[in-house]
């Protein structure tokens, strides 16, 4: 199918966009940690049974070690450390610096993969990028209208340098599972991200002793069942769909592509939750959409 793959992006950036919005909540009660590995161990479980009853759990005991190494890396540095680098910086800096940041991603996939892979991003590939990284910027960055309070207090300059962290640890994250995906189909690919990046978000909550929250969240099964269908569609088949992308398409491609996720967010505060309309969301969103097309061109 012709750009499957980034198809696929697109709709995982969509239902993350979704799911954000759902999480909204969870994140206020219980904090963006525990919400982040109880979603991780969800999607975790729910792609193991679906691996299971596919019957693909072989093909993980059948794969290169060094194939399954670099997709468990790449749960770690993506997941587990970007992630968490990335709700700090949200500590920090607030949500929407945090995400103009984010338009790094790309970047440095790109030079991850041009380095290590030797994918040279086409001319439409790069105008394309160019383009909806822009319209990412504008969508972002219009939402600075509402001043943000700091979380901690802590200096501007260490917000800056996590948010710069988790845009690399979800660059090389793209590019280490797609090394590792040249061995490995992409759900058993996807089961094992997932679950390399749960047990990592543990053992750091071990570390840090910050498991208090998480012993609320799990003795409250009706708050706990409300991350059920979040967890689904932007973990469970959001990570599905992002694997799948970045193994049919040029990582660079791949990660562009999936950082539109803030238009989508936009499109839903204006369609569902009816927040007002701006020029500068508008001109980033039509922005984003030429920008697609002209990455598709080729």
């Amino acid at each position: 199918m012709p750009f499957a793959g980034e198809l696929s992006c697109l709709s995982a950036a969509l239902l993350w966009a979704v799911a954000v919005s759902m999480f909204r909540r969870p994140v206020v009660e219980f904090g963006a940690r525990t919400v982040n590995l109880t979603k991780c161990t969800i999607g975790a479980l729910l792609q193991g049974l679906t691996v299971l009853a596919l019957g693909q759990m072989g093909a993980l005991w059948d794969a290169p070690r060094s194939a399954l190494l670099f997709i468990a890396a790449s749960g770690i540095v993506g997941l587990t450390i970007g992630d968490t680098a990335l709700f700090s910086a949200v500590a920090r800096i607030g949500v929407h610096r945090t995400l103009l940041l984010q338009t790094l991603s790309p970047v440095f996939a790109a030079l991850l993969a041009l380095g290590w892979r030797n994918e040279i991003p086409t001319t439409w590939e790069m105008a394309g990028a160019a383009v909806i990284l822009s319209g990412v910027a504008l969508v972002v960055t219009q939402r600075q209208a509402q001043p943000e309070k700091p979380g901690t207090g802590a200096p501007v300059a260490a917000g800056l340098l996590l948010g710069a962290l988790a845009a690399l640890g979800q660059g090389s994250g793209m590019v280490l599972a797609k090394v590792g995906m040249t061995d490995v189909p992409v759900l058993p690919a996807s089961f094992l991200r997932l679950s390399a990046a749960a047990v990592g978000l543990l053992i750091l909550a071990l570390v840090l002793q910050r498991t208090d929250r998480l012993r609320k969240l799990l003795g409250a099964p009706i708050l706990f069942s409300r991350l059920l269908p979040a967890a689904l569609l932007g973990t469970y088949l959001a990570l599905f769909l992002m694997m799948l992308g970045v193994a049919l398409a040029p990582v660079a491609v791949a990660a562009t592509l999936l950082s539109v996720s803030p238009v989508f967010g936009l499109l839903i505060d204006v369609f569902v939750n009816k927040q007002p309309v701006t020029t500068r969301g508008v001109a980033g969103t039509l922005l984003a959409i030429i920008g697609v097309a002209v990455l598709t061109h080729g």
